[in-house]
């Protein structure tokens, strides 16, 4: 499919995100995606590892059978806990060395860290009150089902990126394939910093969106966005398609100022 993937033999792991944080788009567009890239990868003490922090919750995955070696997810977006909350899926065999020490709280009398999983990898107190945030919103989530939420979420990106496009100066960043994206939208609109539009749609719309560089500067470097940034407009289960005509009818009032 004229895929290429460039590795240095000596390379430890391979690190993929599931979805680009700026703008939306999804990498995963086939079923055997990660198996395939976990081929490429196929060197010695390879490690496969998947930033599923933008779509844990509100994408399918399948660590197991996709060849992933670890998986990394945040807790408060698509999963709806706290923040604060995340966790790292780890491969049988594929353990590594904690990043802290202390805290041995399962095994008080041992001096050094406990060998088996997780407490392992859990120094210190553990955030009982965000875990239990978390584990409701996982519930949440396993209840409404992750193809209703990945439905939902795709229906409503169609209908922002359908109607963006016919705003007068408005600048969308990503594929134009719903398809192609989670429930994110990246645009600018000619005459404001992102910053600025963001403040106007909260401000005089009451609209929340977020602006500027999305924890993702070099992101921004490679779309040309990086002085000014982006607004980005994020779509979870609990939005509605009125959601998205009044995000449209606001732009069109501020574009036409």
């Amino acid at each position: 499919d004229g895929e290429e993937l460039l590795l240095c033999e000596s390379i430890p792991a391979l690190a993929e995100a599931a979805a680009r944080h700026p703008g939306g788009d999804v990498w995963v567009t086939r079923p055997d995606y990660y198996g395939r890239v976990a081929d490429i990868a196929a060197l010695p003490e390879g490690r496969l590892l998947v930033d599923a922090a933008q779509t844990a919750g509100g994408l399918a995955l399948a660590p197991e059978s996709e060849g992933i070696q670890y998986l990394a997810f945040t807790g408060h977006k698509e999963l709806f806990g706290p923040q604060g909350t995340g966790g790292l899926c780890i491969a049988p065999g594929c353990e590594i060395e904690p990043l802290l020490y202390g805290g041995t709280g399962s095994r008080s009398e041992s001096e050094v860290q406990p060998d088996f999983l997780p407490d392992r990898y859990e120094s210190g107190t553990l955030n009982a009150w965000g875990l239990a945030g978390l584990r409701a919103g996982v519930e949440f989530v396993l209840e409404r089902g992750v193809e209703e939420v990945r439905r939902h979420e795709e229906e409503l990106t169609g209908l922002l990126l359908e109607g963006l496009a016919r705003l007068p100066g408005i600048t969308v960043y990503g594929p134009r394939e719903w398809e192609r994206r989670i429930g994110i939208v990246s645009f600018n609109l000619n005459g404001f910093t992102s910053s600025e539009l963001a403040s106007r749609l909260d401000e005089a719309y009451g609209i929340c969106v977020r602006s500027g560089l999305h924890c993702s500067p070099l992101a921004h470097r490679t779309i040309g966005t990086l002085q000014n940034g982006t607004v980005r407009a994020s779509f979870s289960c609990m939005n509605t398609a009125e959601d998205v005509d009044h995000l449209l009818q606001a732009l069109g009032e501020i574009a036409s100022q």
